[in-house]
């Protein structure tokens, strides 16, 4: 379905750099949460037209390179650049893709983007 509210803690757009945190899909189904790259992209223009962040131009789209996992609890996220807009979610205790509701989890990821 979809990931919570994306909320970004930290950026350094010269880096293409951004962390950010946002509570897990509500209905988490297998091959991934959709839109993830789009959503990502979305929070930093919004960011920019509330002037929340003055660091970066709210036009630009961005490519999402790799996805760094800071705290997401019992889950690893993967994104895979270049294929589908998906995040895909793992179990950390055995590696079996996640199913469900993850929205009791937060997610705190870094995000390197160009």
């Amino acid at each position: 379905m979809a990931i919570g509210t994306i909320t970004i803690n930290k950026h350094e757009p010269e880096m293409g750099l951004i962390d950010i945190s946002f509570p897990g899909d509500g209905a988490y189904a297998a091959g991934g949460t959709e839109n993830f790259e789009a959503s990502v992209e979305a929070a930093i223009k919004a960011a920019a037209a509330a002037a929340v962040d003055k660091n970066v131009r709210g036009e630009r789209n961005i490519e999402i390179l790799n996805v760094m996992q800071r705290d997401c609890g019992d889950f690893v996220p993967l994104f895979v650049p270049g294929t589908t807009d998906k995040l895909k979610v793992y179990k950390r205790s055995d590696g079996a893709e996640a199913s469900g509701n993850l929205s009791g989890t937060t997610f705190n990821l870094t995000v390197v983007y160009r």
